[in-house]
């Protein structure tokens, strides 16, 4: 039969990198041992785990770290304190970049720094040359950087979120949920989700899960009902002591041991009649220290131990029948005996010592109750084995029964395949495990599932190769504060400010940052100096021209005066006497800037205006106001006036270049002539053509040109500013004395000026200006008004001009004359082209 066609999966597009969930092992990828996992999304990246290969020495048993800038790791989460999970974090913390935190259990972490010293002292002591990767210092350092984390307790930090829950593998595991922008991955590490004398089994979140990181130690393989196996185990230790054999049980210090050691006191307690005479050893430099952490632990313990701990007011680890000792020569040569010894490889220390003693007696037993790691003796040692090797060098002959009897806390295939069923995250990785036994439970899992409601996708990456998934969730703002008080109807807009902290999204108003965004407004003080060297009082003068009357502060100190005009109430302009600038002041805001502007403008245009010159004839400038063009002589050292006297700087390219700067903040489409002589702009169907030189615009659309007049004449100030004649000004007397002659002028000249403003508009309704001499500010103003008056007369009615002529002591009379030559008392040319 044809195979069914499988519809196309949609492929979404990743826009954005962030998007992607990258899994990378950096160890425990196909092979059990140094488990780390590194988890980036979003920018954030997450070590689950930091141990150490038993299968190796030294540098050869760390993970991949090489794979990752330590420096960029934000946080460590240690699941459990075992050497193949935790025996690298000093190192990690001690010998690297890395500057992020570090989170165990407090069992975990009481436990993991006596395992560590413990690993510490066996390296050195196993082997000729030491190939510790950290020193007892090293580990102390470490230890007080890692911080606690309580089951069931969640930290936030910097948007990555995570909770610990029960593992159920050895005292004080924790499985993490750990959650970054919403995506939720759950790292098992190892773990059980049976209950045995001391532990509560592995617990499911209850959340929906993203992706599920699992073990897969031992794949497919289920193990014997725990009864079963407690009934065997005591059977080959009771055949062993009754032949008066050794019998040696390889393990970890701190752990499933603890387990052991209570299944023997509890078998020697209900059969002491018989082993009364029957010791039993456990052999470990951290064996009272394990009694008292776990004797402390006791409420971080399953129900049981506390019951029996409440019923019987004796702790359950305050053992009769178990001796501690730290060293294989307190142990007798021959049984009968019981020994438990460290390490639970086998690969040095007193357990491989005892072996190689005991190995030759037929009487005495070996029972291999943990998992064995690849590579490593306890792994492979066998009743088949003739011999095994001897540390000294040399083999020794293997007579000594072995029996294999896992009390491994982790789950079996069933027991796995149960959890994934239970949380069926759409995602599920696999590591720690061998590569056979994890190819075969991820083909069971896929054929399990396939073609059912609950679809997903496994991973088995080995050692270094990146996973990548992609998730891309919709960003949810929650509206607060006063934004909230209004239930939006359709169509409504909900404006304020958009606040994202930690991958979370608020949406409140101004008002309410501080209390619900956290985030305080802060005022911005901004400060420009402007280049000005006139007075103070013609700065005011064309202030307040501008802006009206403003308020005056005087500031007085050792280096002179300074005088602060506020404009608007929002912009200080201060003057100093001995600078060489203008201070202009203000708070950021969008209408202070606005104001801001406008003054700054102003006072880039004070001295350069037809009224500074005329005020300040005489006066020395740092600038000059002719060009080439504008000193040629007409033959007898006179200026020939007319256009050739006006400052022009820009051709019609540069012109061109800025007008086009200005056309298109507004219009996206304009169009340069080759030789710049007009830009044509385009809105829509309507065009427009704009002369570079003259600035006319022609269109045959009236929307478009009154669109285009306000841009226009913002250009025209700004590119066409007031022109000046090239010829320089004559030396006049002092401020005080020239604005008293010029006073009694237009004293004089009043009627004719009132009498000329008449005819260029006529008003029975206005009053005869009253000519007061006047001093300081109010006589620059006055004298601005004549010359704008005289510069519309002149432009009105083409009549002469008059000059101030020099009178005898300060001069208290002015002479009305005419002259032929068409220019205004200040030398500006009248032909209109200076007129305002």
């Amino acid at each position: 039969a044809m195979a069914a066609k499988r519809k196309a999966e949609l492929v979404v597009p990743v826009e954005d990198e962030n998007d992607l969930l990258r899994i990378t092992p950096l160890g425990a990828g196909r092979e059990v041992g140094r488990s780390c996992i590194l988890l980036q999304y979003k920018g954030k990246t997450v070590m689950l785990d930091c141990g150490l290969h038993a299968g190796h020495e030294g540098i050869n048993s760390l993970p991949f770290l090489d794979e990752v800038d330590p420096a960029t790791v934000d946080l460590l989460l240690v699941t459990h304190f075992h050497i193949d999970h935790a025996a690298a974090v000093p190192y990690y913390l001690e010998k690297t970049t890395f500057k992020g935190r570090t989170f165990m259990t407090r069992p975990t972490k009481g436990v993991f720094r006596w395992l560590a010293t413990d690993y510490i002292r066996v390296t050195n002591t196993s082997n000729s040359e030491s190939t510790a990767l950290y020193s007892e210092a090293d580990l102390v350092s470490a230890h007080a950087k890692i911080e606690e984390i309580d089951v069931h307790q969640q930290i936030e930090i910097g948007g990555i979120k995570f909770t610990a829950y029960n593992a159920g593998h050895v005292l004080g595991a924790a499985m993490f949920l750990i959650e970054i922008a919403g995506v939720k991955v759950l790292y098992t590490g190892d773990y059980s989700r049976e209950e045995d004398r001391h532990l509560v089994p592995a617990e499911n979140p209850g959340v929906p899960v993203s992706v599920l990181i699992t073990e897969s130690t031992y794949g497919l393989h289920n193990h014997e009902p725990r009864v079963d196996r407690e009934k065997a185990f005591m059977k080959q230790v009771r055949d062993v002591v009754r032949r008066r054999g050794c019998c040696l049980l390889p393990v970890t210090a701190l752990g499933r041991t603890q387990e052991l050691l209570l299944i023997l006191e509890e078998y020697w307690r209900r059969y002491i009649n018989e082993l009364e005479n029957v010791p039993i050893f456990f052999i470990s430099a951290l064996g009272k220290t394990g009694t008292r952490l776990y004797k402390q632990y006791v409420m971080d313990m399953s129900r049981r131990i506390q019951r029996q701990l409440s019923k019987t007011g004796q702790n359950p680890f305050d053992f009769r029948y178990i001796k501690t000792r730290t060293g294989a020569s307190e142990v007798p040569e021959t049984g009968p005996c019981v020994v438990l010894a460290t390490p639970g490889m086998l690969q040095s220390g007193v357990s491989r010592k005892l072996l190689e003693r005991w190995a030759p007696r037929p009487e005495n037993g070996l029972i291999i109750t943990g998992y064995s790691v690849e590579g490593t003796l306890a792994r492979e040692i066998n009743n088949s084995m003739d011999d095994i090797p001897a540390l000294a060098g040399g083999r020794i002959p293997r007579r000594i029964a072995v029996t294999n009897i896992s009390f491994s806390a982790h789950v079996d295939g069933a027991q796995n395949c149960a959890f994934i069923d239970e949380i069926r995250a759409p995602f599920v990785v696999l590591v720690h495990g061998e590569e056979n036994a994890m190819m075969r439970l991820r083909a069971n899992i896929v054929d399990k599932y396939k073609g059912s409601d609950y679809e997903v996708a496994v991973h088995a990456p080995r050692n270094a190769q990146a996973i990548e998934l992609h998730f891309h969730g919709e960003k949810i703002a929650r509206v607060m504060g006063g934004l909230a008080t209004k239930v939006p109807g359709q169509g409504d807009y909900a404006a304020g400010v958009l606040v994202e902290k930690d991958f979370n999204y608020t949406l409140v108003d101004v008002a309410d940052l501080h209390e619900f965004a956290s985030i305080a407004p802060v005022v911005v003080e901004q400060q420009q100096y402007v280049p000005y060297s006139s007075s103070f009082s013609l700065l005011r003068l064309h202030l307040e021209q501008m802006f009206g009357e403003l308020p005056l502060t005087t500031e007085k100190s050792n280096s002179g005066e300074t005088n602060i005009l506020r404009v608007y109430d929002a912009v200080d302009v201060s003057h100093s006497s001995w600078k060489t600038h203008v201070e202009v002041e203000w708070e950021g805001n969008v209408m202070n800037d606005m104001a801001a502007d406008s003054v700054v403008a102003v006072i880039f245009n004070t001295e350069s205006s037809p009224a500074s010159v005329k005020i300040t004839q005489g006066r020395s400038c740092s600038h000059s106001h002719a060009t080439a063009d504008e000193t040629e002589d007409n033959g007898d050292g006179e200026n020939n006036g007319g256009a050739s006297g006006l400052v022009r700087t820009d051709d019609n390219q540069q012109i061109a270049a800025k007008l086009a700067l200005f056309l298109r903040q507004q219009f996206s489409q304009i169009d340069v002539a080759e030789d710049n002589s007009s830009i044509t702009v385009h809105l829509g169907s309507a065009h427009a053509v704009v002369d570079s030189c003259t600035l006319n615009v022609t269109s045959d659309s009236q929307v478009l040109k009154s669109r285009l007049a306000p841009i226009i004449a913002q250009v025209h100030r700004t590119m066409r500013p007031l022109a000046h004649r090239a010829t320089a000004l004559p030396e006049e007397p002092p401020l005080a004395q020239d604005m008293q002659e010029k006073d009694e002028a237009d004293q004089e000249l009043e009627p004719e000026l009132d009498m000329e403003a008449d005819e260029v508009d006529p008003d029975p309704d206005q009053e005869e200006a009253e000519a007061e001499p006047k001093d300081g500010l109010a006589a620059e103003q006055a004298d601005a008004n004549d010359m704008d008056s005289m510069a519309v007369d002149s432009n009105s009615d083409g009549s002469n001009s008059h000059d101030d002529s020099d009178g005898e002591d300060g001069g208290t009379e002015a002479q009305e004359t005419a002259t032929p030559t068409p220019t205004t008392a200040d030398g500006v040319d009248a032909s209109g082209s200076q007129s305002r």
